[in-house]
């Protein structure tokens, strides 16, 4: 009989608990320095809550493995943003012992209760994680774990070699940088005629590597220099013609010379394209004195820019074609996406560089200097139900009470995550609205606080006039700064009124 209790009580555990596996690859940052390796991380639902398991966790020491046990935090509460599942939670632990059956000391139980920080994110059938352990008092060391494929390398989210630091033979002698591509590698009835306008460059910021993309003359007609995530089509000797272009289509098979398709995968919404920008004319010329860049996100299928007739596939689009010339100077340039209503899902991002905004316009050796290309996902709130809300102001104090539906906070990102709850603190009631961008690289958090304590006025009523400087009670000024006994002319705020002393 006991037997049989015992096999229903386990039955009944195994329906209540639900643990999926997850196996991707990691990065260890110990103060800052990282190690790739691939880890497993279990994610338990019980009765609403859930369980998280770094499992047979190991920092490297050098080359040396230095095992450290299973790092889980426990009943979690989940919270939602559109269909994600965000498990947050800051906790002392003690780390386990792992399972492996070779490893005959794990340090994790030595070290005793540990503060653990977690932020994870349940997607589709994919986990990210965050995961800081303070090693500080014990061995001098924070370990900050970056779990997830997309988080440690940016794939789908980021332009690979944004910073030009690789590069690949594409024709002969000639380089390309990873993941771009120019005329060394064209296709179209006159790709032998386009000649080579792309090289590496010395002169990147900071003493770094950059891409350089020249101009050139062929046949007394300029052939503006041109760089892009696709791959070029050189279909014309009319330079304005839109069979000269840059093109995407997932669909093609074709390779690079270090193994990667004409295309880059990007399967989200960033907010706005940023990058640093050199720009030199050979030649003056006033009628056309820009350079350009734009960006395209589609859905893979084919696309051409400049565009041919009217698609239907876009996402998104983001382009400065008024790139000014800049001396020796480096300009930050940060362009704003703006997204279509074609309700179709991003799958890649067409990137085009060129010396000038116009086709065969310019002169002969323009060129550009492009370092630190990235794609940046928002991270603030647009808007937030309270007085004097601000992007960049963080804490509010209302006199009532208010709902996560009143308090309605709005993300200025496309894909942002808003997570917002309500809290009991010390000092009363509260709302915390925390803002992740997309692709968890950053985030914000914005407190509300609830009720009109003694020293916080929530409200100006109109104004008293005071004919001295001795004001009896709290007196504050309009930043909400509490002033001391006496203060200067002006105006201020006392027990919720406006004060104008005199």
């Amino acid at each position: 009989m006991k037997k049989i209790l015992s096999l229903l009580m386990m039955i009944t555990v195994a329906m209540t608990v639900k643990a999926t596996d997850y196996t991707d690859r990691i990065l260890v940052l110990v103060n800052g320095v990282g190690t790739e390796q691939t880890a497993t991380i279990t994610v338990s639902e019980h009765e609403g809550v859930y369980d998280l398991n770094l499992k047979n966790f190991v920092l490297m020491n050098g080359d040396q493995p230095m095992p450290v046990g299973n790092v889980e935090l426990t009943n979690i509460t989940p919270e939602t943003s559109g269909k994600a599942i965000f498990l947050r939670a800051s906790q002392d632990i003690t780390i386990a012992e792992g399972d492996l059956e070779d490893v005959l000391f794990w340090l994790g139980p030595s070290l005793g209760e540990l503060p653990v920080e977690v932020t994870a994110v349940v997607e589709g059938d994919k986990l990210r994680a965050l995961i800081n352990l303070d090693l500080m008092d014990m061995m001098g060391q924070l370990i900050d774990v970056k779990f997830g494929d997309e988080l440690v390398t940016g794939k789908n989210y980021h332009v690979p070699n944004g910073n030009f630091e690789e590069w690949h033979t594409a024709s002969e002698s000639f380089m390309e940088p990873n993941a771009w591509h120019s005329f060394e590698t064209a296709t179209g009835t006159f790709a032998l005629l386009a000649g080579h306008h792309l090289e590496k460059s010395g002169k990147g910021r900071n003493e770094s590597v950059c891409a350089r993309i020249y101009a050139t003359s062929i046949f007394g007609i300029v052939a503006n220099g041109t760089m892009t995530t696709g791959r070029m089509n050189a279909g014309s000797m009319v330079a304005a013609d839109v069979k000269n272009n840059a093109y995407i289509d997932v669909s093609k098979t074709e390779t690079d010379g270090n193994g990667d398709p004409y295309h880059v995968a990007l399967c989200h919404r960033p907010d706005s394209l940023v990058m640093y920008v050199q720009f030199h004319q050979g030649t003056a010329i006033a009628e056309h004195p820009y350079a350009t860049v734009s960006a395209v996100i589609t859905d893979g299928t084919y696309y051409q820019d400049p565009e041919d007739k009217t698609y239907t596939n876009v996402v998104a689009k983001a382009a400065d074609n008024k790139i000014a010339v800049t001396g020796n100077e480096w300009q930050r340039i940060a362009i704003p996406f703006v997204y279509t209503d074609n309700n179709v899902e991003p799958k890649t991002i067409l990137i085009t560089i060129s010396t000038n905004a116009d086709p065969g316009q310019g002169s002969e050796n323009d060129e550009v200097l492009i370092d630190d290309l990235t794609l940046v996902y928002n991270s603030r709130l647009s808007s937030l139900n309270v007085e004097g809300f601000s992007p960049d102001k963080f804490d509010y104090v209302v006199a009532e009470e208010m709902s996560v539906e009143e308090l309605a906070p709005v993300a200025d990102g496309q894909g942002s995550y808003v997570l917002t709850t309500l809290e009991e603190t010390e000092e009363g009631k509260c709302a915390v609205v925390k803002v992740f961008a997309e692709d968890l690289r950053a985030s914000s958090t914005y407190t509300v606080r609830f009720g009109k304590g003694d020293d916080q006025p929530t409200a100006i009523s109109p104004a008293t006039v005071v004919n001295n400087a001795t004001p009896s009670h709290f007196l504050y000024d309009l930043q909400g700064r509490k002033m001391g006994d006496a203060c200067n002319k002006g105006v201020y705020v006392r027990d919720g009124r406006k004060v104008v002393i005199k």
